[in-house]
């Protein structure tokens, strides 16, 4: 990717046009400056990531067997393992928007989905804050980015085994036993 080669800085719109193979002018027509592009391409990314979990996740809980939350995690970080390079981009460079900001609605969705099994039902011999449970958890899960952005010597078998022990040791995934009301849906 172009962008992960040069940088923002050392990244044009001439250099752009030139890789997609048209004209400066062409590239004028749609987008009125490299920010506008990178904007698009971080959108679009972001939708196709948002896109692909939510189907991970939904066709998990929609399964018939009690399927492992290894699971869950490994179809996340295989999702963003797909274009590790706009992760990367999107965690160093994109100015005025930060991979947080990106990466929102991802994080939403996680929530909503761990939300919705940790209240259903209510274990009420676990005394816990949900609301704060949760946000530790999508806290955590959200380490898959430094772990795709950074590339850490961890074989994505150890990662997604020491993510699974970790969220398992939460009070959440005790109370994730049961399969939630509804799946929420980008």
């Amino acid at each position: 990717m172009l962008l992960e080669e040069r940088g923002y800085d050392g990244t044009s719109t001439n250099r752009i046009a030139a890789a997609a193979g048209i004209s400066p002018g062409s590239l004028y027509q749609y987008f009125a400056n490299k920010d506008a592009i990178l904007h698009a391409v971080v959108a679009e990314y972001t939708q196709q990531l948002l896109d692909q979990v939510t189907g991970n996740l939904a066709s998990l809980v929609r399964s018939e067997h009690d399927v492992p939350l290894s699971a869950a995690i490994e179809a996340q970080v295989d999702a963003m393992l797909e274009r590790p390079q706009i992760l990367r981009v999107i965690s160093g460079q994109l100015p005025g928007r930060t991979s947080a900001d990106v990466l929102r609605p991802l994080r939403e969705l996680m929530t909503e989905t761990i939300k919705g099994y940790a209240i259903a039902p209510p274990d009420q011999s676990i005394d816990m804050d949900v609301d704060a449970a949760t946000w530790i958890i999508v806290q955590l899960l959200g380490s898959i980015i430094r772990y795709v952005v950074e590339e850490p010597p961890i074989a994505k078998d150890v990662f997604v085994a020491e993510m699974t022990r970790f969220v398992l040791s939460s009070p959440v995934a005790w109370r994730c036993s049961a399969r939630p009301a509804a799946v929420p849906t980008a």
